[in-house]
C-alpha cells in the first residue's frame, strides 16, 4: 500500500470516529433534556402504593391530641387517613405533583378532646389539592404555608416494644375515653420471655412467650402478679379489661407502630395498643 492510500484510509477513520462521537454526545444531551427531567418533575405514585406513613415530630404538633397522623395507599387509587380519632378513606387521584383525594368517608367513634377535632383538621388537609414529593422514605405533603411531613412505616415487633392501650375491643364495639388518655395503660414484652406494664392503675410483671410470624402472632401470657393499689371508678374497669385480655393466648396483629391483642378463648374481647414514647410501665 503506498503513502497516498494509508493516508486517505487515516482520514476516512478519523471522520468515523468524530461522527461515532458527535452522535454519542448528542444522545446523552437527549437523555439529560428527556427522560431524566420528566422523571424529576414528576414523581410516580406507583412507587407509594401498598405503604404507610407516619407524621414525624414537627407535623404530630400540627395535629390536634399531638397525632400521629398516618396515611395508607392502596391499589386502585384507594387511601386512608387517621390522624388520632376516626378512621377517613376514599379516592385519590394524582396529575403530576398533585395530589387530589375525593370525599373521605370515616368512621363516626367519639374522641376526648383535644382528639374530638383532629378529624377536622384531616378534612380540611385534603379540602384542596396538595403538592407531594417523595425523597427516600420521607413523604411530603405541601400546600402554600402548610407543610406535612411522614415518613414511612415499619411494623414493629411484637417482643421490645413498649405498647400503650389506645382503645378497649369488647363485644358491643371498640371504646376509648379521657380515662384510658390519661392513665395510659402499658404492655411491653420482652425477647426474653417477660412482661412487665402497668394496667392504669397497678404494675404488673408476668411472663409472655410470642410465636409464629408477622404480622399475625400468638403470645402466651403466663400469671400475672400486680400490685395492690385500689382502682376506684373506670381505672378500676380498665384494669380488669386489660388482664382478661392478658389471660392465657392471645392473637397478636401488628400494623407498623399499631398492635391488636385479642383473647383466643374469648375472641370478642381484646385492646388497641400504639407505640409508647415513653418507657413500659409507671
Amino acid at each position: 500500500m503506498d503513502r497516498r492510500r494509508r493516508g486517505s484510509t487515516r482520514a476516512i477513520a478519523f471522520v468515523r470516529a468524530a461522527a461515532t462521537g458527535a452522535a454519542l454526545v448528542a444522545a446523552l444531551a437527549a437523555c439529560d433534556s428527556g427522560s431524566g427531567g420528566a422523571e424529576d418533575s414528576a414523581p410516580d405514585p406507583a412507587r407509594l402504593v401498598g405503604k404507610t406513613y407516619v407524621s414525624d415530630n414537627a407535623t404530630d404538633t400540627k395535629v390536634p391530641g399531638g397525632g400521629p397522623f398516618v396515611l395508607s395507599f392502596g391499589t386502585e387509587n384507594r387511601i386512608s387517613a387517621n390522624a388520632g380519632c376516626n378512621g377517613h378513606g376514599g379516592t385519590v387521584e394524582f396529575d403530576g405533583d398533585t395530589l387530589t383525594t375525593g370525599p373521605l368517608m370515616g368512621t363516626m367513634m367519639a374522641c376526648p378532646p383535644p382528639r374530638d377535632t383532629a378529624d377536622k383538621w384531616v378534612s380540611d388537609l385534603f379540602d384542596s389539592p396538595l403538592t407531594w414529593s417523595l425523597e427516600g422514605r420521607t413523604l411530603t405533603l405541601s400546600r402554600g404555608d402548610l407543610e406535612v411531613r411522614l415518613d414511612q412505616r415499619v411494623d414493629r415487633a411484637v417482643a421490645g416494644t413498649n405498647w400503650r392501650v389506645k382503645s378497649l375491643i369488647a363485644a358491643n364495639g371498640v371504646t376509648t375515653s379521657r380515662v384510658l388518655d390519661e392513665i395510659a395503660p402499658t404492655v411491653t414484652i420482652g425477647a426474653e420471655g417477660t412482661l412487665r406494664g402497668f394496667t392504669g392503675c397497678n404494675r404488673m410483671t408476668g411472663e409472655a412467650t410470642v410465636t409464629g410470624t408477622r404480622p399475625t402472632q400468638k403470645v402466651m401470657f403466663g400469671p400475672i402478679a400486680t400490685t395492690r393499689k385500689a382502682c376506684p371508678g373506670e381505672a378500676g374497669d380498665i384494669e380488669r379489661s386489660v388482664l382478661a385480655v392478658l389471660s392465657g393466648e392471645a392473637t397478636a396483629t401488628v400494623d407498623g407502630d399499631r398492635m391488636r391483642l385479642t383473647n383466643v378463648a374469648d375472641p370478642s374481647i381484646g385492646l388497641e395498643l400504639t407505640v409508647s414514647r415513653e418507657s413500659g410501665g409507671k
